[in-house]
């Protein structure tokens, strides 16, 4: 059996504010980083079905594969990507007035990790994925300032803090869940973040219903993330946080979701 996981974060609005702009000093000060007010977004809410009709831009993506043979059978990674980053732009003005590009640096990545095991004692294959990105522009900016002998990264995380997600996938042998598993799963309360099943209510499961695949993902508010799950041939967006209607503040606040289970 054939496991893939792929995992995409994009800003939904055209644009968003710049906050290096409006800091004293302008480019002299801060490069070309604060050349404009407003970072150029991937414009598009809708995410598609599967992660091969995934053609728009991102902020930072990773994939991860693996394959075995019976259950229980030791898990054999087939891919794993890292997470790799995108490009930020920075617009002299709002695209629909006219804007252009006047900077283009690719995002720093700070944190990337995969890994999947077999757990004997739950009978499930579990998978970790964790990524985190920086936007490139207060880091070039601020890098060069100390600050209590500390670089200025710690600038640009404040001006624009790190997008991130943090996925725990289990896929179970079996299709009853553990009672300290559930109440695990019962203490997360951010699940109206994930819209997964309203926006893609097909495939109801994963060509199966012996088995059951269920978990959880923690994102930011800000951007949009959508993770797929792709089993033998068939894919479902499992998870699906979309930050059309939020606030670019909203970056600075997680929240955890509890997957929605569906078989395999």
């Amino acid at each position: 059996m054939d496991v893939r996981l792929d995992v995409f974060a994009w800003i939904p609005q055209p644009e968003v504010p710049n906050p290096v702009y409006s800091l004293p000093g302008g480019t002299a000060r801060w490069g070309q980083g604060a050349c404009g007010p407003y970072f150029g977004g991937d414009n598009f809410k809708l995410p598609p079905a599967t992660f091969t009709g995934y053609t728009g831009t991102f902020r930072a993506k990773q994939s991860f594969g693996f394959r075995f043979g019976a259950i229980g059978d030791p898990p054999v990674v087939t891919l794993n990507t890292s997470v790799l980053p995108g490009t930020t732009t920075v617009l002299t003005a709002q695209r629909a007035a006219g804007g252009s590009a006047c900077q283009s640096v690719t995002a720093t990545i700070l944190g990337s990790q995969a890994s999947v095991k077999w757990d004997k004692s739950n009978a499930w294959y579990e998978v970790q994925l964790y990524g985190e990105a920086q936007d490139p522009v207060p880091t070039a900016s601020a890098g060069a300032l100390p600050i209590v002998g500390k670089p200025g990264s710690i600038v640009a995380s404040a001006l624009t803090p790190n997008l991130e997600w943090d996925l725990t996938l289990r896929l179970q042998s079996g299709t009853s869940i553990g009672l300290m598993t559930r109440a695990g799963y019962a203490t997360n309360f951010g699940n109206g973040l994930d819209v997964a099943q309203s926006s893609f209510p097909s495939p109801i499961n994963f060509g199966g219903t012996s088995n059951l695949v269920h978990g959880t993902m923690k994102v930011r508010r800000f951007p949009s993330y959508v993770m797929y799950v792709t089993i033998g041939s068939v894919t479902v967006p499992l998870f699906f946080a979309d930050a059309s209607n939020r606030n670019f503040l909203e970056i600075t606040v997680a929240e955890t979701a509890v997957l929605r289970q569906l078989t395999w």
